[in-house]
């Protein structure tokens, strides 16, 4: 029998994405399959596990701007950030940023 603890842990966000964060993760793709076929899919499955996560369990990764509700996390082998937004049941996405390239969205 489902009980309220279970519920909550089986609830899952809705993604919503920005076009600025499309573009980001097409562009970073296309950057690393220059390099490596291998690492353009490895990047885009890191970044698929990574969106999988935020569907489940967006609230535990950090606030970036103080008195906003926006938050980011890092990819674990790459240096991009995927900026976000949690509203009611939706996280929207609102970039994927180059640590070093583009810090700031």
């Amino acid at each position: 029998m489902p009980t309220s603890q279970n519920v909550v842990s089986e609830m899952k966000y809705e993604l919503v994405f920005s076009e600025l964060s499309e573009a980001d993760a097409a562009e970073a793709i296309a950057y690393y399959d220059l390099i490596s076929p291998d690492l353009g899919d490895r990047f885009l499955s890191e970044l698929l596990e990574l969106y999988g996560q935020l569907e489940i369990h967006p609230q535990f990764f950090s606030f970036i701007i103080p008195g906003k509700q926006i938050r980011d996390v890092q990819l674990p082998s790459f240096p991009y950030l995927v900026v976000y937004e949690i509203i009611d049941t939706k996280v929207y996405v609102i970039a994927v940023r180059n640590r070093f390239r583009k810090p700031m969205f």
